[in-house]
């Protein structure tokens, strides 16, 4: 009796469907040329059914929404459409400043992994760990999530409850219950490495990343008997940010020359930033660290210091996402990021897929080892080509040992001073970094 049933179930289904499409293609008539000629007549035909006939009562704005979302998915995997919420998140971002648990997450080797807990967190407090896998969010598995959506259920008011669940490497599932406070996200922060020396994490490419990192480089060369001598820019996980940021913090250490290059089909998308003279650190010796979750902005950083000279780069060839994104904004508070140029370096490298080739190459001494290995630009789904002919590049990771990156940098300043005595008296006027967005 069951599998009678079962196959006289399946075979109702089977009969329904077939009449079911008799019936929709009598009423749409027409031949497949109408439908091509015509998309939004078959897009609004297939809305219109769904409202009517569909199990369940519909949101049409979701059905909008998500109708947008599947176009602009058929793109590369940086173009989003923002519903509203997720775009107020995406602001948040740009300040660096919301209301969350505290943690990173990245998409590796199929899973969703925390890559970075902010010191002071809720995240911190309870425990969560990176490595750890993100498997729900408030009781939603992310399955077929995309990122920004993922983000928008993470971030919330402050003081109110967000609910996750993780897997611990080997460990059982657990969740955690956490309550939101405002993080605030670093966006630069130095130190002295050496008397003289300055090491200057740029942690993200926030609004005012230019005008920051000047301010700090002016404080700690005032503290500085002898002013500053030396900068190492350490761009390791540095996920990006406003592009016009890297290229302001550029601007600061080269008094001419191409700093970034674009090429895109629209009007206005081939263009390039140069380096205006005049700026303070324009002589200060630098070098550039990076590894495999240097992306964007800061692989804009590097290329453009690189190829002009002014810094050696020493780590591990970085992600290769080299493509700009536009926002714009829709009336109902929503927003589309579309691609719309690709990411030249001064040389006339393509940095999409290839990413920033290090001048000395070692591994990276802050990855954990159990992690999966780093996805790479040209690893994604639907990524861009880079368009130059190169083929990527890629360096094996040498073994771990503790931030021989930054030591070797440091190494190459002091070869650099003995090759080219610096003299911080000569130095150019004061000048500060752009602030514009993009």
């Amino acid at each position: 009796m069951k599998t009678r049933r079962a196959w006289g179930w399946m075979g109702a289904t089977a009969a329904i469907g077939v009449v079911a499409v008799g019936i929709v293609a009598a009423q749409e008539g027409g031949t497949a040329r109408d439908v091509r000629n015509d998309p939004e007549a078959l897009f609004r035909r297939v809305f219109s059914h769904i409202e009517d006939s569909y199990v369940d009562d519909v949101d049409p704005d979701e059905l909008y929404y998500g109708a947008i979302r599947g176009m602009v998915r058929a793109l590369d995997p940086h173009s989003d459409f923002l519903d509203p919420e997720a775009y107020r998140a995406f602001q948040d971002d740009l300040s660096g400043i919301y209301g969350g648990a505290g943690f990173q997450v990245e998409y590796r080797g199929g899973s969703y992994l925390v890559v970075k807990v902010f010191p002071d967190s809720p995240a911190e407090r309870l425990g969560i760990d990176e490595g750890d896998v993100l498997l729900e969010v408030n009781g939603e598995p992310l399955f077929g999530l995309a990122m920004s959506e993922i983000v928008t259920k993470m971030r919330g008011e402050t003081g109110t409850v967000l609910e996750v669940r993780l897997r611990r490497r080997e460990e059982e599932p657990r969740t955690v219950r956490l309550v939101r406070q405002t993080v605030e996200m670093p966006t630069v922060s130095a130190e002295f490495l050496e008397p003289g020396y300055a090491l200057v994490r740029i942690h993200y490419f926030h609004e005012d990343a230019a005008s920051v990192l000047d301010a700090q480089l002016r404080t700690l060369d005032a503290r500085s008997p002898r002013g500053l001598r030396g900068a190492i820019l350490d761009v390791r996980d540095n996920p990006g940010g406003v592009v016009d940021e890297a290229v302001g913090i550029a601007d600061l250490f080269l008094a001419s020359g191409v700093i970034v290059s674009t090429r895109g089909q629209a009007e206005g998308e081939n263009d390039e930033d140069d380096a205006g003279p005049g700026q303070r650190w324009e002589s200060l010796p630098v070098a550039v660290v990076v590894n495999a979750y240097t992306a964007s902005s800061a692989e804009i950083l590097a290329g453009a210091l690189h190829d002009n000279g002014r810094a050696v780069v020493v780590g591990a060839q970085t992600f290769g996402k080299g493509t700009v994104q536009r926002l714009l904004e829709l009336l109902d508070g929503s927003a589309l990021r579309l691609t719309v140029a690709r990411l030249y370096t001064p040389a006339g490298t393509a940095i999409q897929g290839n990413g920033i080739v290090p001048d000395l190459s070692v591994g990276d001494a802050q990855e954990p080892q159990d992690l999966p290995p780093p996805l790479r630009e040209d690893d994604l789904p639907g990524a861009l080509g880079g368009e130059d002919g190169s083929e990527t590049l890629l360096f094996d990771s040498a073994a771990n040992i503790d931030d021989l990156a930054v030591r070797l940098a440091y190494q190459q300043l002091r070869l650099e001073e003995r090759r080219q005595p610096f003299d911080a008296a000569q130095r150019g006027p004061a000048g500060a970094g752009r602030e514009e967005m993009p």
